[in-house]
């Protein structure tokens, strides 16, 4: 695993900053399940569905590709709960292939913003294999609320940025500076009235790493095809710098010198001592601590 994400995913939830994921309905009124209430729509292999709210009607529906971010909450037919982050302030961030069956079909039902309510039948939820130490049984249906915060379309690492900026180049026009050593490139700006992570808040984003001296890759969330979600304080020097200047929807170019990298001692992760490092960075959201 590679030095940043090692770092990153490092961090206990406890670092994570206590915002959004409020549910907009009161989930209990599902239970016991009704296939036969009037606003339960059916799909294939036995989903069923209630649309509970529906966010803007150009918001993007995700593919089988796609990685998505989104709040949920999962209970037994009982009404057990079993799992779920409303209220803690971290959103899940995965691909949804890589899910049950059940939340694979009914992702691809759903667009940003919409929140759903989805009856999972045991064959294409955990079916007789259920996660070891759950409270779920073989055999056990499902029923989830989730609520599409995002969707991500995987996309490659600006090459041609890197092409133009490799090797580094100090003096270029385009270099800005800062008094830490910091350099950067803006490549793309968010809107202006974005607001900049503080200390406190967990950020997503979209990043790849290249050494400085070689260009060689060391890390890579557009290679994985899926962002990263992190505390912005909870990461290299040069790295919290840069956070706290950018803005949702920015796209740098960074270069970190080692002593705001990770300095004499490097990284077991792959980082040798002294490395100078260069980041593209986009920061995709900034979830709030407020």
């Amino acid at each position: 695993m590679k030095a940043l994400r090692t770092f990153a995913l490092a961090l206990t939830a406890a670092t994570l900053a206590a915002c959004g994921g409020s549910p907009s309905t009161d989930f209990d009124s599902f239970f016991p399940w009704d296939p036969d209430r009037a606003d339960v729509q059916e799909a294939k292999n036995g989903l069923q569905y209630v649309v509970v709210e529906e966010g803007p009607e150009d918001g993007a529906s995700p593919g089988i590709s796609s990685t998505v971010q989104v709040f949920y909450e999962g209970r037994l037919t009982d009404g057990t709960v079993f799992d779920g982050n409303f209220g803690t302030g971290q959103p899940a961030i995965f691909g949804v292939g890589q899910v049950i069956p059940g939340w694979t079909q009914g992702l691809q039902l759903m667009s940003e913003g919409d929140e759903y309510v989805f009856y999972i039948p045991s064959e294409i939820g955990y079916g007789q294999n259920p996660r070891p130490g759950s409270k779920i049984k073989p055999g056990d249906d499902l029923i989830f609320r989730v609520k599409l915060e995002k969707v991500f379309v995987p996309k490659p690492a600006d090459e041609a940025a890197w092409d133009k900026y490799t090797p580094w180049d100090s003096s270029h026009e385009d270099v800005q500076k800062t008094d830490s050593g910091l350099e950067y490139v803006v490549l793309e700006s968010g809107p202006e009235d974005g607001a900049k992570p503080l200390p406190s808040d967990t950020v997503v984003v979209l990043y790849e790493g290249r050494f400085a001296e070689s260009g060689e890759v060391f890390d890579s969330a557009y290679q994985r095809g899926e962002p990263i979600m992190f505390s912005a304080s909870g990461v290299i020097p040069g790295w919290k710098e840069a956070l706290s200047m950018m803005r949702p929807g920015d796209h740098w170019l960074l270069h970190v010198p080692s002593d705001i990298a990770y300095g004499e001692r490097g990284h077991p992760a792959g980082i040798p001592p002294n490395a100078d490092l260069n980041f593209e960075v986009e920061l995709i959201d900034v979830l709030s601590s407020n």
